[in-house]
């Protein structure tokens, strides 16, 4: 079962756990009424719901596959065509299901609302106040000519039917309410972050500065002192001496200041892409780096951004923390963007360092809606995975690489 449902692992966390929960209530309901017509519960309305719940089944396990290539749209319009065959075959066979079927037509539009983009999201509420109104109709056309004078044969279906749409809609609502918490968490927690962060930025910066250029500065202005003095005292061969070393100095300083600059937004990344920086980035690392990419298609700007500077982090703590002598960046773009930068370095303790770089690395993936992961422990290496989701259709239109 778990690789026939293996294509909604790429869908979202939250709409791959509801589908399995639609799954598993309409599989229960099914199972149900199927065992109160085998204990001799027959008639036709029975029968008519049965084929209806197995064929709603049925479409729900062909979206799966779909899912691979289409994403969410495959699991919504597989969830909706399930929902609306359920609807109207339920409603012919037992016009008392009614109020649940009306409701089961809506719920493709509460599941879908936050994965599609506009056009879907109109798509769906034409189709649920189209789908609602027309079982509604039905319904009361099917009332009068469905009154069935066993009584037992409309216990016997809502008793079966019933709960997995009330199940599923708790689910949904629970679901929704859980998510809206989470982000409002979140929200606060990334407020701090943001705050925290952009303070270790600037004094990352102003550190880097200070040893850097501002120390060459000092030391060219000495140097131009000098030369000055030693071409009044008519030493032109100290003077240009002096001269050439200022030159040079200057070069180390413009040199500084452009590797400075990279590191806050490399020219590179916007113009050709992440693998192409990470590429140039691979080139300049004082440890030997291995570059494995495969199926990658060019994510949004922000994406590529925080995946760019937390693999920099990445290189950066393997050449000056961990002694590694070899490095390897995997970088992945289906079914969604995924990285993990791996060394063969000493590793550490996570309790006995701070985190304050792998906090920025983590603020910046999270404000991208990515995930971020470290494993490592002493003498074993050091392994950072981050991982992204699929972009909402419609927001972005994949750039190709042609790396």
């Amino acid at each position: 079962m778990r690789g026939l449902l293996a294509g909604w692992s790429s869908l979202d966390p939250a709409l791959c756990r509801l589908l399995h929960i639609n799954l598993l209530v309409l599989t229960v309901s099914t199972a149900a009424l199927g065992a109160a017509y085998v204990l001799g519960f027959e008639h036709t309305a029975v029968e008519i719901d049965l084929a209806v719940m197995v064929a709603a089944l049925a479409i729900l396990l062909a979206t799966p596959p779909l899912c691979r290539r289409h994403g969410a749209v495959a699991a919504v319009v597989g969830l909706t065509l399930a929902s609306l065959f359920f609807a109207v075959g339920a409603t012919w066979a037992t016009p008392v299901l009614t109020p649940l079927t009306v409701l089961v037509t809506t719920v493709p539009l509460l599941v879908g609302f936050p994965y599609l983009s506009r056009p879907w999201i109109g798509a769906l509420m034409v189709v649920a106040v189209v789908g609602s109104a027309s079982v509604a109709a039905l319904g009361e056309w099917r009332r009068v000519e469905a009154v069935h004078e066993q009584w037992w044969v409309n216990a016997v279906v809502v008793a079966a039917s019933l709960p997995a749409g009330v199940a599923v809609v708790v689910f949904l609502v629970r679901d929704a309410y859980t998510r809206l918490r989470d982000q409002t968490d979140q929200l606060a927690e990334s407020r701090t972050r943001i705050v925290e962060v952009a303070d270790a930025a600037r004094r990352s910066l102003e550190r880097d500065l200070h040893d850097g250029a501002q120390q060459h500065l000092l030391t060219m202005s000495v140097t131009t002192e000098r030369a000055r003095k030693e071409l009044l005292a008519g030493r032109h061969e100290g003077a240009a001496a002096l001269l050439d070393q200022l030159a040079a100095d200057t070069r180390q300083v413009v040199q500084e200041l452009r590797e400075l600059a990279r590191g806050i937004y490399p020219p590179l990344l916007t113009e050709r892409g992440l693998v192409a920086a990470l590429q140039s980035t691979a080139r300049r690392s004082a440890v030997p780096v291995t570059l494995d990419v495969a199926d990658f298609e060019r994510p949004s700007r922000q994406v590529e951004a925080a995946a760019y500077f937390c693999i920099l982090e990445a290189l950066t703590n393997a050449a000056k923390h961990a002694g590694a002598s070899e490095v390897l960046v995997t970088l992945r773009g289906r079914p969604h963007l995924t990285f993990s930068v791996s060394d063969d370095g000493r590793g550490f303790d996570r309790a006995q360092i701070g985190e304050g770089g792998l906090l920025g690395m983590e603020a910046r993936v999270a404000a991208a809606g990515g995930t971020l992961t470290l494993e490592t422990e002493p003498g074993h290496g050091t392994v950072l995975r981050g991982e992204f989701p699929p972009p909402p259709p419609g927001r972005w239109t994949p750039e190709v690489n042609d790396r």
